[in-house]
């Protein structure tokens, strides 16, 4: 990567790794056209989940299988196990159950409300101090709820899928926040592996015990919304956003993501007639405004990282598994990034 010089004060994005992470949140803002697509020929959502993370997992182990990268801890093997067994399969199976029973868009911009509540464990836990930018990510995210679910017409949409997008958002902020703690060095495909193993073990117990088939109906369209939805919505949505994330840094990053849900949104609009009202899309407006302000860097991070004379320079670099969605297996990124 070539480094430009750039005026203090200012940090260069790498334009190829935001043009990564931007191709990333449209794949995975897309996956909820291919979902709904899958569901109108009677697919159900535990069965479309477990065959996402099979396919997921099928792939990722090939891939480990080829890049033979070194071996993890037992620790953090064990963390990865509870991330895919309980995290990730409780978001994916919350997120396009919500989908699947009210607009997509609404679902999706109700699930973004996940920072905000990892600010909220944060403060609860002593983690995180309640600073200025987080109070107001926290004010537009409390506003935002209520122009979508309150003056935007509360009786209009369901409660069970509200119940399940926000139940979505509060796994992912737990997922990201024990995500974090898993070393930097580790590799990100063995790590997405293991996760996506986990959650398929956990999906086919939960597709069994409820009954919902196992299997897929041999129909030309059925396995083309399927492998369509794992394919472009999942496996290549993930390696985009980590291919872009180590490029632009997780505060970059986590901006750009936040056209998903709006992707979304317009695409399930355009493809299914979906469409939120004015107000709801203002809601969803300052919601995506508080997710962008949360992660601003603050002016004594913008001042330690002003260059030297003849120093190079470097973007951050994100955790493999932190944020980066909606919506993966999304092992980062975006909540639909639900191995995503």
């Amino acid at each position: 990567m070539s480094h430009t010089q750039t005026q203090p004060g200012r940090t260069p994005v790498d334009l190829r790794g935001a043009v990564f992470v931007m191709a990333a949140a449209c794949c995975y803002a897309l996956s909820v056209v291919f979902a709904k697509g899958a569901y109108a020929e009677d697919v159900a959502v535990a069965t479309l989940t477990l065959w996402r993370f099979a396919i997921g997992a099928a792939v990722f182990w090939a891939l480990v299988a080829l890049r033979r990268p070194a071996r993890v801890s037992l620790r953090t093997v064990l963390v990865c196990v509870g991330l895919g067994a309980v995290g990730y399969s409780v978001q994916a199976l919350t997120y396009f159950g919500a989908v699947a029973v009210m607009d997509a868009g609404l679902a999706a911009l109700l699930v973004y409300t996940y920072p905000a509540i990892i600010a909220v464990i944060g403060f609860l836990t002593r983690r995180e101090p309640p600073t200025r930018r987080r109070l107001v990510a926290l004010a537009c995210s409390g506003t935002g709820l209520l122009l979508l679910l309150g003056l935007g017409g509360f009786s209009s949409v369901s409660p069970v899928g509200i119940g399940l997008a926000l139940t979505a958002a509060v796994t992912y902020a737990v997922y990201t926040m024990v995500a974090s703690s898993l070393p930097v060095d580790a590799d990100v495909t063995l790590l997405m592996a293991i996760v996506a193993t986990s959650a398929l073990g956990s999906v086919a117990l939960f597709t069994t015990g409820t009954g919902q088939p196992l299997g897929l109906t041999p129909d030309p369209v059925v396995l083309g919304w399927v492998l369509t939805y794992v394919l472009v919505g999942t496996i290549l949505a993930m390696l985009l956003h980590q291919r872009g994330i180590t490029r632009v840094g997780a505060s970059t990053g986590g901006i750009i993501s936040s056209i998903e849900p709006l992707v979304a949104a317009g695409a399930v609009a355009l493809v299914y007639g979906e469409a939120m009202t004015p107000i709801q899309l203002a809601g969803g407006l300052v919601i995506l405004t508080g997710v962008i302000v949360v992660q601003l860097p603050s002016r004594t991070v913008r001042r330690a990282a002003l260059p030297t004379v003849g120093s190079a320079h470097a973007p951050e670099r994100a955790h493999p598994l932190e944020n980066p969605q909606p919506a993966g297996v999304a092992v980062a990124a975006s909540p639909s990034s639900a191995t995503s």
